[in-house]
């Protein structure tokens, strides 16, 4: 009798610990990407070596997994999939759980597809936290079996799920779910905020099938503004040209959100002139939301009759928000008259540093005009304290892009007593090597009373011994 006891105590721990241990081989994670292995590698500032990494994954405590994962995250380290896959398996603990579903979210690695469509399939008895990981993972891998039973989380009355489900659909449904969702709308039970979720998504999915729905939501007065904001920014979004007359007759409304929103959908069609001189004519407009979403418009669709029109809101307009975008749209145009404004602003001695700062700013980042003029505001105020937070500035966009011709500016960086002015020196130092300027470096790096800082980056840049300062 003992003997049977015994041997049925082994089968139940025998059959419990292949429930707990068994690794499914059906789905393993993707083959490792060499190239995204190695740059993780080369972030990994910690001094373990992958085998240690591999025994923690394997052996370590909660706590030890959590830290190491919270790093593979951050380095986007794909090294240790296979380990991190198997402690899937095993693991009991539902922040490691919930990582390791971000973690191959991450590298959307589909091998986590059937755990996560069993979870969404009855969600109930799972933590929040993992259920949420879940939804970003199949919208990621655009987990194709996950869509029924999203689309029965929506149905249902858990409104826990709502956002995440409809959101969800959004990512990976088709022509058939966009039909559901506007047709789902017609619920007197959804409030003014799931029907908001509901029409982003509709208007993400980019349902031409949808069209006739949602233009009659959008020219509902009675409806929920942004609702028919969402759907003017859908239609929109669809680009079929019978939506820009209906766009252009709503950019009438008294309401500045739904204004903004038609300016979102009118940005589809550059090619039409109505649509066009609707966004100009928005640049103008009363509320600087609309303005803002105007010149955001302009900018990216290369209108550069915009141009004048962003001159005058540079000078006049009374938020700070709308003169920056109106800087950033004048560069990116890169019309002559854009320029000559622009380049005028940094010569214009009643202008304050602050928007000249803005100035050099989107002149470099476009790269069309203005060095030179900006290399000769850099010198003029190298030395002048009373002017350093646009020094500061001036060299903070210079050392983001070094070119051959810095090497002057850079040189007289380094020169400076103030330690932030030469750190930007070296800066620009760091990314283009300028020989002549190397001399100076040697100089500082020899100097007792240099800031140890500015030394010690010196001493790295150029292979310097610590001794030589004391061989001074």
């Amino acid at each position: 009798m003992k003997k049977y006891l015994c041997f049925i105590f082994f089968v139940l721990c025998f059959n419990l610990f292949s429930q707990n241990y068994s690794i499914p081989d059906a789905k393993r994670p993707k083959e490792i990407d060499i190239e995204k292995a190695k740059a993780a590698a080369e972030k990994d500032e910690t001094e373990n070596t992958e085998e240690e990494f591999r025994k923690t994954i394997k052996y370590g405590i909660p706590s030890e997994i959590d830290r190491l994962l919270d790093d593979l995250l951050k380095n986007e380290d794909p090294r240790f999939t296979n380990e991190i896959y198997d402690l899937f398996q095993v693991s009991k603990h539902n922040s490691i759980k919930e990582k390791i579903i971000k973690y191959f979210t991450t590298f959307e690695d589909p091998c986590l597809e059937d755990y996560a469509v069993e979870i969404l399939i009855d969600p109930y008895d799972t933590k929040n936290e993992i259920v949420k990981a879940v939804f970003q993972y199949v919208s990621k891998v655009k987990t194709k079996e996950a869509i029924e039973p999203v689309v029965e989380l929506i149905k249902g009355e858990n409104e826990d799920y709502f956002n995440d489900a409809i959101a969800t659909i959004g990512e990976i449904g088709t022509e058939k779910e966009a039909v559901f969702l506007v047709e789902f709308l017609d619920r007197e039970d959804l409030s003014d905020a799931q029907r908001q979720t509901l029409m982003r998504t509709c208007g993400k999915m980019h349902a031409v099938e949808t069209w006739d729905k949602i233009v009659e939501i959008l020219e509902n007065e009675d409806e929920n503004t942004f609702v028919r904001s969402y759907a003017a920014e859908a239609i929109g979004l669809m680009q079929k040209e019978e939506s820009v007359g209906i766009l252009v007759e709503q950019f009438s409304s008294t309401d500045p959100t739904l204004r903004q929103y038609v300016i979102k959908g009118l940005r589809n069609f550059p090619e039409i002139v109505d649509a066009k001189a609707t966004l100009l004519q928005g640049i103008r407009d009363e509320h600087w939301k609309v303005r803002q979403e105007s010149i955001k418009a302009v900018k990216e669709l290369k209108i550069a009759e915009a141009v004048p029109y962003l001159i005058y809101r540079v000078k006049n307009d009374a938020e700070k928000v709308i003169q920056d975008e109106s800087y950033g749209a004048i560069a990116a145009l890169n019309s002559s008259e854009g320029n000559e404004f622009l380049i005028s602003q940094l010569n214009e001695k009643k202008l304050g540093d602050g928007k000249k700062q803005k100035v050099v700013e989107v002149l470099l980042k476009e790269g069309h005009a203005g060095e030179k003029e900006i290399l000769a505001l850099a010198k003029e105020v190298v030395n002048d304290d009373k002017r350093k937070n646009l020094r500061y500035a001036i060299g903070k966009e210079l050392s983001k892009n070094p070119k051959e011709n810095y090497e002057e500016i850079c040189s007289l960086y380094l020169a400076s007593k103030d330690s932030t002015t030469q750190n930007l020196g070296l800066d620009m130092y760091k990314n283009k090597k300028f020989a002549a300027v190397e001399p100076k470096m040697q100089e500082i790096a020899k100097d007792k009373k240099a800031n140890s800082t500015v030394k010690a980056r010196i001493r790295k840049m150029l292979n310097i011994e610590e001794e030589v300062e004391e061989k001074k």
